[in-house]
């Protein structure tokens, strides 16, 4: 009976714990380790890899490895027990793959009897202003130069393309006393119509440009409540009045923006509060984004002269599509090639994001294998579980575990260049179809 009860238990051990009572003497079948860097990346994670690295467990895993194991037989063992996962990085660079639709090619109109088209055609009134921020801050540089007089340059090219029955008004805020404490008072109740609203003249509003220079705080509150009044009697179903606000930070003079803009929307006068961060801070941007918001109006930013121009080319380019109502190929090629590139910054962007996780995490995690395989790579020797020799420094299994090492680290830079050519190369493509069909919609 006794022998009956040995024999049953030792059946229960076999068929318990996934594991012979022999293992440190049999070979048993082991996964076969990936040869190429596509499937190193895919295998892990192993039994201990990563955050369930535990140095005690693994020890006594590697004292159950079988005897005069051969290189081979030694790095599947080890991959199987220590492969990171690389598999989530993997992912996001396989999902970023550039592709780009273009927008719709636009079609001629027809609106002969439409009596939609008809009261759309009525004479309208565009009334724009300008609020520009003249705080200190402004006197910063950018890409570009100094953010003051790219301003004055972005906004000078934007009124000379409004149509040519627009009429402009400029407004300036924070352009007196200093930002300094003792002169807060003064610099505050600085707001001042330089250019009034009117036919644009070129001459004449150059020259208010010129009146000022960036000095103080920023009291964008009572810059938009005193543009209130300067657009005031403009009222009526074919009246549109647009602010634009160009300011490098947010209020300080303690007044309330969003509360100012969502009355100068809300009045009479149903003005639109549109607003351009310009090198605004993260926290800044989320401030102008909500006056925005209660002026009934976008929030865009740029960082750059570049930018600046970019983003008033964008509401010309708007104005343009709601006043004309024919077919615009000049504004379909703009604003195409606009989406391309911030599509294209996007791309960037998040090539930019992966790289930091490539040179924080990545590495760390390639590092960290490399090390924990080596050291077990050690233990194994010690042990004497290794054929002679293929621990050594140019051993056969030291040699696969670099060759791990260096095929990882490799990949990332390949896959990054990879992605960086296919997107110079949708560019180009990009390219060429705009240019093909705005040739052939302009014949």
């Amino acid at each position: 009976m006794k022998k009956a009860y040995s024999w049953i238990f030792i059946l229960v051990l076999l068929l318990s714990g996934g594991c012979s009572p022999f293992a440190s003497g049999d070979k048993e079948e082991v996964k076969q380790a990936a040869t190429d860097v596509e499937g190193m990346l895919r295998e892990g994670p192993g039994k201990y890899g990563g955050d369930k690295y535990d140095e005690a467990k693994v020890k006594a895993e590697l004292e159950q490895f079988p005897d005069n194991l051969s290189a081979d037989e030694a790095y599947n063992r080890l991959i199987a027990l220590l492969a990171e996962d690389y598999k989530p990085l993997v992912k996001q660079l396989d999902e970023l793959n550039p592709e780009f639709q273009l927008s719709k090619a636009p079609e001629k109109r027809n609106t002969k009897g439409d009596a939609q088209a008809e009261d759309e055609e009525k004479p309208r009134r565009l009334n724009v202003e300008i609020l520009l921020d003249a705080s200190g801050s402004m006197a910063g540089r950018v890409s570009g130069g100094v953010k003051m007089d790219l301003a004055r340059k972005a906004i000078r090219n934007f009124v000379s393309q409004l149509p040519e029955d627009a009429r402009v008004a400029l407004r300036v805020y924070g352009h007196k006393g200093s930002n300094q404490q003792k002169d807060k008072a003064l610099s505050c109740k600085s707001t001042e119509v330089v250019y009034p609203l009117g036919a644009y003249d070129e001459s004449s509003f150059q020259d208010s440009l010129n009146q000022f220079r960036p000095t103080g705080w920023t009291p964008l509150a009572a810059a938009m409540e005193q543009a209130k009044n300067d657009l005031k009697g403009n009222t009526g179903e074919n009246v549109e009045n647009i602010i634009y606000v160009v300011s490098d930070g947010i209020e300080t003079c303690g007044g309330d923006p969003v509360k100012a803009a969502k009355e100068l929307h809300r009045s009479k006068i149903q003005a639109i509060v549109n607003i351009i961060g310009f090198d605004v801070d993260d926290a800044g941007q989320r401030a102008l984004k909500k006056v925005a918001e209660a002026g009934g109006g976008t929030y865009q930013t740029a960082s750059s002269g570049t930018e600046l121009n970019q983003a008033f080319q964008s509401n010309i380019d708007e104005l343009l599509s709601e006043i004309h109502n024919e077919i615009d190929w000049g504004l379909w090629n703009t604003h195409n090639r606009l989406d391309f590139g911030l599509y294209k910054k996007s791309v960037i962007e998040k090539l930019v994001e992966l790289t930091m996780l490539w040179n924080s995490g990545f590495p760390a995690a390639a590092s960290r294998e490399n090390d924990r395989l080596k050291e077990a790579m050690a233990e194994l020797k010690e042990m004497g579980k290794l054929q002679s020799g293929i621990a050594d420094l140019n051993g056969a299994l030291a040699k696969k575990i670099d060759h791990r090492y260096q095929a990882i680290k490799k990949y990332y830079t390949e896959r990054n260049e990879e992605i960086s050519k296919k997107l110079d190369e949708l560019e180009e493509k990009i390219d060429r179809e705009i240019s093909e069909k705005h040739r052939e919609g302009t014949k």
